[in-house]
Protein backbone atom coordinates (compact mmCIF):
# COMPACT_ATOMS: atom_id res chain seq x y z
CA UNK A 1 0.00 0.00 0.00
CA UNK A 2 2.81 2.53 1.10
CA UNK A 3 2.43 5.91 2.15
CA UNK A 4 -0.41 8.64 2.48
CA UNK A 5 -0.48 12.21 3.16
CA UNK A 6 -2.33 14.29 3.72
CA UNK A 7 -1.76 18.24 3.16
CA UNK A 8 -3.09 21.33 3.11
CA UNK A 9 -4.02 23.45 0.00
CA UNK A 10 -0.71 25.24 0.77
CA UNK A 11 1.13 22.09 0.35
CA UNK A 12 1.55 21.70 4.34
CA UNK A 13 1.66 17.94 5.47
CA UNK A 14 -1.09 17.65 8.10
CA UNK A 15 -1.13 13.70 8.34
CA UNK A 16 0.67 10.92 7.42
CA UNK A 17 -0.61 7.12 7.33
CA UNK A 18 1.41 3.71 6.19
CA UNK A 19 0.05 0.26 5.94
CA UNK A 20 0.48 -2.99 4.00
CA UNK A 21 -1.30 -6.49 3.27
CA UNK A 22 1.80 -8.89 4.58
CA UNK A 23 -0.07 -11.58 4.44
CA UNK A 24 -2.84 -12.81 2.27
CA UNK A 25 -6.29 -11.45 3.62
CA UNK A 26 -4.46 -9.46 6.46
CA UNK A 27 -3.83 -6.17 6.75
CA UNK A 28 -1.86 -4.26 8.53
CA UNK A 29 -1.24 -0.54 9.43
CA UNK A 30 2.15 0.24 10.43
CA UNK A 31 1.74 4.01 10.97
CA UNK A 32 -0.57 6.54 11.36
CA UNK A 33 -0.45 10.63 12.62
CA UNK A 34 -1.46 13.81 11.74
CA UNK A 35 -0.19 17.18 13.28
CA UNK A 36 -0.78 18.38 17.08
CA UNK A 37 -3.01 21.32 15.91
CA UNK A 38 -4.92 19.38 13.66
CA UNK A 39 -5.64 16.50 15.72
CA UNK A 40 -9.67 15.42 16.21
CA UNK A 41 -10.16 17.20 12.49
CA UNK A 42 -10.90 14.00 10.81
CA UNK A 43 -7.57 13.82 9.25
CA UNK A 44 -6.63 10.35 10.83
CA UNK A 45 -10.26 8.96 10.01
CA UNK A 46 -9.70 9.92 6.32
CA UNK A 47 -6.46 8.66 6.62
CA UNK A 48 -7.61 5.44 7.84
CA UNK A 49 -10.17 5.08 5.55
CA UNK A 50 -8.50 5.76 2.35
CA UNK A 51 -5.89 3.25 3.48
CA UNK A 52 -8.66 0.39 4.32
CA UNK A 53 -9.38 0.65 1.07
CA UNK A 54 -6.54 -0.04 -0.68
CA UNK A 55 -5.81 -2.86 1.76
CA UNK A 56 -9.85 -4.38 0.68
CA UNK A 57 -8.64 -3.76 -2.80
CA UNK A 58 -5.53 -6.16 -2.66
CA UNK A 59 -7.76 -8.85 -0.27
CA UNK A 60 -7.55 -8.01 3.06
CA UNK A 61 -10.51 -9.02 5.36
CA UNK A 62 -8.83 -8.29 8.23
CA UNK A 63 -6.91 -5.41 9.46
CA UNK A 64 -4.58 -4.98 12.66
CA UNK A 65 -2.46 -2.44 14.33
CA UNK A 66 0.16 -2.47 17.04
CA UNK A 67 0.62 0.07 19.45
CA UNK A 68 3.28 1.22 21.46
CA UNK A 69 2.23 0.48 25.23
CA UNK A 70 -1.59 -0.70 26.22
CA UNK A 71 -1.93 2.49 27.30
CA UNK A 72 -1.20 4.47 24.41
CA UNK A 73 -3.24 8.05 23.78
CA UNK A 74 -4.03 7.05 20.32
CA UNK A 75 -6.31 3.92 22.03
CA UNK A 76 -9.46 5.14 22.03
CA UNK A 77 -8.91 6.59 17.96
CA UNK A 78 -8.73 3.35 17.17
CA UNK A 79 -10.94 1.69 19.03
CA UNK A 80 -13.82 4.39 17.56
CA UNK A 81 -12.54 2.73 14.18
CA UNK A 82 -14.23 -0.61 15.50
CA UNK A 83 -10.80 -2.03 16.61
CA UNK A 84 -10.50 -4.36 19.27
CA UNK A 85 -8.20 -6.67 20.87
CA UNK A 86 -6.28 -7.46 24.09
CA UNK A 87 -2.80 -5.69 24.91
CA UNK A 88 -0.99 -3.85 22.17
CA UNK A 89 -2.38 -5.56 19.32
CA UNK A 90 -6.10 -4.74 17.84
CA UNK A 91 -7.53 -5.98 15.04
CA UNK A 92 -10.97 -5.85 13.19
CA UNK A 93 -12.83 -7.15 10.14
CA UNK A 94 -12.96 -4.65 7.06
Amino acid sequence: MGWLVATEADGQIVGAAAGGVPAPGEGELYALCTAPNRRRDGIGGALLFVLTERMRRHGARHQSVSLPSEADPSLPFYTTQGFKGAGRRLSRAI
